[in-house]
């Protein structure tokens, strides 16, 4: 590899203008510490960072003394993270790699913001890293995108080693007499990669030398596939996946076709389910109004309704009750405010409004009560003589399940006197002429 070759692949991968200030994450290994020599002798402004993840004891804390020493010799700024790795491990029910490389990344994202001078994050992923990478997720069955591998830019993430052999960089440490340090959980087969790294590949190179490149032009190859294939389902999702009010219609009879193929799957997979669930999300499509399958992730669910598939935000939890103890009240609640005033005279277009109820001042005693409704809830709808059990009501109005949840009610004492936003109980209504009357308009959160 000469010199040239990362000053080349950053100006391919990354606007990186002259002056820009390039953090680089070192560790002390081979691969970082010759990135951050191969930038220094580019002339490029480099600062470093260090991440001691306190997972090897005496060897992390010999890591750290002798990045801070080789930055104290190039005379570069450092900045240097210790981690209680062990324990954000345990906290997030994460593998200690995974909540290392978590770990990693946000504090690469919290320095970035912290200092803006620094526009760029380098880490000295190579072409073996690449290759090793692309065998896993093949193996672990991740699809077309895991054979993606790892971009050489991801947002301020940049890796301008991906075209370099980790054998260029032995050599050309050896040539220039640069000095690292060799960290010796790298040779444990018990690690994933490690095993990949020494026993897997060089059984490949045995019988294709050259697999470390055809992995990686594959790569590239998928790489422009994924990006035909998500146009191509793109334009098909946009033809299923209504929004509405924060939530998305999906007709069952629009979406036949794609059951048994990978669209459905494409058509699930950003809400959060996985690969695994698409067969149990076909099956919703026979099951009863209300079934409901909730995506791995726990963010989403898929419900059915009808003919229809719903899309819905999985519900956050909110207070069920809240007290209202004047006439000139103003409360919040999820779905938005309620705001109370006492009239002697009613505006004529209040009585259309589902969003104003008007009520008989005489009849109610505070503080009333604003709650979810629940099983067993019954009123006496507006214009009947007659209780309604309020499941029934909402059934009615062909609510689905996402909408039911939403329904809240204000009551005085145990009667229902409002269905927000709905319709309000018969017993409470405003018989004109009234010169007594509780007007409250409720209005809804605006949808995100």
């Amino acid at each position: 590899m000469n010199q040239l070759s990362v000053k080349q692949n950053l100006e391919l991968i990354a606007p990186v203008l002259p002056g820009d200030v390039l953090l680089i994450a070192i560790s002390g290994g081979l691969d970082s510490v010759m990135l951050a020599h191969l930038c220094k002798e580019e002339g490029y402004a480099v600062e470093l960072a260090h991440c001691n993840f306190r997972l090897r004891g005496t060897e992390s804390e010999r890591d750290e003394t002798f990045v801070r020493q080789l930055a104290a010799s190039w005379d570069m700024p450092l900045h240097v993270k210790q981690f209680d790795t062990t324990t954000y491990a345990l906290e997030k029910q994460l593998s200690v790699q995974e909540a290392a490389r978590n770990l990693r990344y946000e504090w690469f994202a919290s320095l970035i913001n912290q200092f803006p001078h620094i526009k760029w994050v380098l880490t000295a992923h190579h072409k073996d890293d690449q290759a090793e990478t692309l065998l896993m997720n093949f193996f672990r069955g991740t699809g077309l995108h895991g054979l993606t591998g790892m971009p050489a830019r991801n947002g301020s993430i940049l890796r301008p080693l991906l075209t370099v052999e980790r054998r260029e960089l032995e050599k050309i440490a050896l040539e220039k007499q640069v000095s690292y340090v060799v960290d010796s959980s790298n040779q444990k087969e018990e690690y994933t990669r490690n095993y990949i790294r020494h026993t897997v590949m060089p059984a490949l190179q045995k019988v294709y030398p050259a697999v470390v490149s055809n992995l990686c032009d594959n790569q590239i190859r998928f790489t422009k596939i994924e990006k035909l294939y998500k146009q191509l389902v793109g334009v098909q999702v946009k033809k299923v996946l209504k929004e509405k009010n924060g939530e998305y219609m999906i007709s069952i009879g629009a979406i036949a076709h794609f059951l048994g193929t990978s669209l459905f799957y494409e058509l699930l997979h950003p809400f959060g389910f996985s690969a695994g669930q698409i067969e149990e999300a076909t099956r919703l499509m026979q099951a009863r109004t209300g079934a409901q399958l909730v995506a791995n992730t726990g963010n989403w669910r898929l419900i059915k309704h009808r003919n229809w598939l719903i899309l819905s935000p999985q519900q956050s939890k909110h207070t069920d009750f809240i007290e209202v103890s004047s006439a000139q009240a103003s409360i919040e609640f999820s779905n938005g405010t309620l705001a109370f005033q006492e009239i002697k005279k009613i505006d004529s277009k209040d009585w259309s409004s589902t969003s104003v109820a008007l009520l008989n001042r005489k009849l109610l005693a505070f503080p009333l009560q604003v709650r979810r409704w629940r099983a067993g809830d019954y009123f006496y709808p507006l214009g009947m003589a007659k209780k309604k059990k309020l499941a029934r009501f909402l059934i009615d109005l062909k609510f689905s399940l996402p909408d039911k949840e939403k329904v809240w009610v204000l009551t005085a004492g145990d009667k229902i006197v409002w269905v927000i936003g709905i319709r309000i109980d018969e017993r409470f209504k405003v018989t004109p002429p009234c010169n007594d009357a509780l007007r409250i308009e409720y209005r809804s959160l605006p949808q995100s």
